[in-house]
């Protein structure tokens, strides 16, 4: 018997055998390895992880649901209660305090497997891409949209595909019906693995970054209108700048790739 799904924590319990050996599959788990779980639900994925031979470390915020882990699990897995964002501060290496010990996860020395909430991506995208303790890698249980977009190439870009595509290497595991989870939800869905580029630091990236936001402010307009006035950034700068890299000088956000947007912050500040 599933326990009753909660709307307010977008709870979708996935349950596909098969979608969770993949799961597996991707993760490329080595015996020992320390295992971010956030969201474990009602433990199937967390189960898997366990007989790969993962260290896991497991986040759920529903209360009702810590009972069930608890009794399943016991002194298998590192179980904490909360929200992810409280649980994981920044810092490049952090304690984690569990009922019985103390955790510490390192920057690039763990990786995250989770069947998140929808409702969180892009925050849980947003925080471990860009803020340490990073992980090495995220395989991830997302909307099929998301993962659309995420994986887009020109003329399809979005912000959100340029910053997924800056900070790691991007791939599509396997798409997900929605008879995979209980209580079945509305969309499809699929599974993402994201491996961190560490050449691409934060502070390198996030003023790339910060041009791509200002770029894609009005969609319907040229990136020369959007970028003028950003950091003292006239439009002429902009036309003379992507002809030289030789793109259109009319060109929207959408059409311009991740290396692009480096490219271009560099030529226009140093």
């Amino acid at each position: 018997m599933w326990p009753r799904a909660k709307k307010s924590y977008s709870q979708n319990f996935l349950k596909d055998r098969h979608v969770l050996a993949k799961i597996i599959e991707a993760s490329e788990i080595q015996k020992g390895e320390r295992v971010l779980e956030i969201g474990s639900g009602t433990g199937e994925l967390t189960q898997v992880l366990v007989d790969a031979g993962a260290q896991v470390l497991a986040v759920e915020l529903d209360h009702d649901l810590i009972p069930i882990l608890t009794k399943r699990f016991g002194a298998s897995i590192d179980l904490v209660k909360g929200d992810i964002f409280d649980v994981i501060p920044s810092g490049i290496s952090v304690e984690i305090k569990t009922s019985t010990k103390t955790i510490t996860l390192e920057e690039g020395k763990y990786k995250i497997v989770a069947n998140i909430p929808y409702a969180i991506t892009s925050p849980i995208l947003e925080r471990f891409l860009s803020i340490s303790p990073r992980p090495s890698s995220l395989i991830l249980t997302i909307q099929r949209e998301v993962a659309d977009r995420i994986m887009a190439e020109p003329p399809d870009m979005s912000l959100l595909s340029v910053v997924c595509q800056l900070y790691g290497q991007c791939r599509r595991v396997l798409k997900v019906s929605k008879g995979a989870f209980a209580p079945v939800p509305k969309v499809d869905s699929a599974v993402m693995r994201f491996d961190l580029l560490k050449d691409h630091q934060p502070k390198y990236i996030e003023p790339v970054v910060a041009l791509a936001k200002q770029g894609f402010s009005a969609r319907r307009k040229q990136l020369h209108h959007n970028l003028h006035g950003f950091q003292g950034i006239t439009e002429t700068q902009v036309k003379e700048t992507l002809v030289k890299m030789g793109l259109d000088p009319r060109v929207r956000a959408e059409n311009l790739t991740p290396p692009q947007w480096m490219d271009l912050h560099a030529r226009l500040f140093f």
